[in-house]
């Protein structure tokens, strides 16, 4: 019995210093394609330390959330802290989840490189910037582009005015992204929404009106150009 327990703690500490040499490897491989992400420092116009002075958040989701980061459709890195940060588009990584906030670095912005974060894949379109994908498909795919606008603190005038802290405020917009990668980007009306898928904009609008849809609403929009990728020889 002994014997077997102490085979088997090696086959265990040989598998574990194996996982760990793999680890440290793939870290050394998204070494390349990291930088400082305080090339886009921000701290001139917030304290990201001091959240209680301004309202709202420069990043998709506040914290860092675990994801893979790949190249060229390869595994880079696995199980690692990023974060979006919508106010400077750009993909924000740790090494580990014990390093500071501070000590992040930023993915390079390249085409081949996309981040998984807890499910959610951010793809990066040069000149455009990064975008969610809310449904990938082989001839159609959604997009969602987000942003924030961020509005300066204003201090009191009298005593009557409080004034008001700094301010960060979400922006979306949704675009259509074709195998050929032709991306457009859908206006906030129904009606020249409809526009932006040209050659199939009835066969569109008929499947809106026979399943009761709002194309302003996301889960109806995802429904539409889902639908619309499996149409055989669908175009815009």
């Amino acid at each position: 019995m002994k014997k077997l327990i102490t085979i088997t703690l090696l086959i265990f500490a040989f598998g574990v210093s194996n996982l760990i040499a793999q680890n440290r490897q793939l870290q050394r491989e998204t070494e390349r394609f990291v930088y400082s992400a305080d090339v886009y420092d921000t701290r001139s116009i917030f304290d990201p330390e001091d959240p209680q002075s301004y309202d709202g958040t420069p990043y998709y989701k506040q914290s860092f959330l675990m994801g893979n980061i790949y190249f060229e459709n390869e595994l880079l890195d696995r199980n690692v802290p990023l974060r979006y940060n919508a106010l400077n588009d750009e993909i924000e990584y740790k090494e580990s989840t014990t390093d500071s906030d501070k000590d992040a670095k930023a993915l390079i912005k390249s085409k081949d490189l996309y981040v998984t974060i807890m499910g959610e894949t951010f793809v990066f379109i040069p000149s455009k910037g990064y975008f969610l994908v809310l449904s990938d498909g082989n001839n159609f795919s959604l997009l969602k582009k987000i942003s924030k606008k961020y509005f300066a603190p204003r201090e009191s005038e009298n005593s009557f005015d409080k004034g008001a802290l700094a301010k960060f405020s979400d922006r979306f917009t949704y675009h259509i992204f074709t195998k050929e990668g032709v991306i457009k980007e859908f206006p906030n009306s129904k009606k020249k929404k409809l526009k932006v898928f040209g050659d199939s904009e009835k066969l569109v609008s008929k499947y809106i009106k026979e399943h009761k849809l709002d194309i302003n609403d996301e889960k109806d929009l995802k429904k539409v150009i889902m639908h619309l990728d499996g149409v055989k020889g669908a175009s815009l």
